[in-house]
């Protein structure tokens, strides 16, 4: 898998998301998260102000989506996280958000 993936927002905007080495997000600093499953479609996206909690879903996504990857993106600022991750969901409506 890539090291780096790029996702389009709805507002057209562009985000770059960085491979967590080892499945693990490896920092406590805030940022926004995705699944993706082995064919490279984001099953989940998710905003923490804690990377470490970007596992909280995993054993779900990886049973039920086959999810397969997990991406970051260090974020610290509050509203930055939430628009960003408004911005990802309306785009690409990751089967896991649309009931979020």
């Amino acid at each position: 898998m890539k090291p780096y993936i790029e996702l389009k927002g709805a507002s057209g905007a562009v985000y770059r998301y960085k491979l967590a080495d080892n499945g693990e997000p490896a920092t406590t600093i805030a940022g926004n998260y995705v699944y993706l499953d082995s064919k490279g479609t984001v099953v989940f996206a998710g905003e923490a102000n804690n990377l470490v909690d970007a596992k909280n879903r995993w054993s779900e996504a990886y049973a039920r989506h086959g999810a397969t990857w997990l991406y970051t993106r260090l974020n610290v600022s509050g509203a930055s996280r939430a628009d960003e991750y408004s911005d990802i969901v309306i785009a690409l409506q990751p089967v896991m958000n649309k009931a979020d």
